[in-house]
């Protein structure tokens, strides 16, 4: 696979115009997420009641598959049940590492990462995003990164 089929259009435009890129006023849970080899950094908030998702955003510095990852997971999450995210983080997981599997419909434009798997070194790129939002679900309601 060519270096300019990963990143393709979704990313590209992705990387250039992310949604739901700034800090969320109102979070309730939030995670910084980094990748030292790399120099990625974000910032994941989540405003979550009653258990459902119901924003999300991100900011930060990136590179064009992660930031490409958060701003699609950013449109993804909302009205998702928070505890049903670590099963689709795991499903988005699978995707990247067996290129065989068949897309998931239930992640809509998430799929469209998939030709990532073919590169390893990006992988994680593609995971920081879904890792961190992970980890801002499991930290107390109200807490700074």
């Amino acid at each position: 696979m060519a270096l300019d089929q990963l990143y393709q259009q979704t990313i590209l435009e992705h990387n250039r115009k992310p949604r739901n890129y700034g800090h969320l006023t109102g979070a309730t849970h939030a995670a910084r997420g980094h990748d030292a080899m790399c120099g990625d950094d974000i910032l994941m908030e989540l405003i979550v009641e009653d258990g459902c998702i119901r924003q999300a955003a991100f900011s930060g510095d990136a590179c064009a598959v992660t930031k490409a990852t958060a701003s699609m997971l950013t449109d993804w999450l909302p009205g998702r049940q928070a505890s049903d995210i670590a099963d689709w983080s795991n499903q988005f997981q699978a995707l990247l590492k067996d290129h065989t599997l068949p897309d998931a419909p239930e992640l809509a434009d998430l799929n469209q990462l998939r030709p990532v798997s073919q590169f390893p070194a990006r992988v994680r790129n593609a995971l920081l995003p879904w890792t961190t939002t992970l980890r801002a679900l499991n930290q107390p309601e109200g807490t700074n990164p």
